[in-house]
């Protein structure tokens, strides 16, 4: 099992973030990405026949990575919003929308409408993909590095 690049670590958190699932080859770290069943139609699905022809195939050579769960995805919100500056007008916006009823779509329409602090929150939440992603190629090799040790 190689290394994946520091590129390859990126589109997987850039590609994920757009609602795709990654399939990560750990013999020769080929990635397909494949649409999370949520919002793509049967018919979209045509364009990656030969990638799911590919999965099926080989699929023992094949580790899913896909998006954080909702939990993970809100303390990347709460983190955000725990590292602007105290006493602010956005953080305490932030705080307010993140403890209504919709967080999610709350803390989407603030965070919108809140000028530089959009690009900010992109660049955050950028960050934190990357660290999850890496986080998770992490687990899946200590994972597989336990199953190889429990057969020798």
């Amino acid at each position: 099992m190689t290394a994946l690049t520091s590129e390859q670590i990126k589109e997987i958190a850039d590609t994920i973030d757009c609602g795709f699932v990654c399939h990560w080859n750990i013999k020769n770290n080929r990635l397909i990405f494949i649409p999370n069943d949520e919002g793509f139609e049967p018919a979209d699905n045509d364009a990656w026949d030969e990638d799911i022809k590919e999965l099926k195939t080989n699929s023992s050579e094949y580790k899913e990575i896909e998006k954080p769960d909702s939990t993970e995805s809100f303390r990347f919100m709460e983190d955000f919003t725990d590292e602007l500056p105290d006493n602010t007008r956005i953080k305490v916006t932030l705080m307010e929308a993140l403890n209504k009823r919709k967080p999610f779509r709350e803390f989407k329409h603030e965070i919108d409408n809140s000028g530089d602090y959009r690009q900010l929150w992109f660049d955050f939440k950028n960050q934190k993909m990357i660290e999850y992603v890496k986080d998770r190629i992490d687990y899946i090799i200590l994972l597989n590095t336990k199953l190889l040790n429990a057969f020798f």
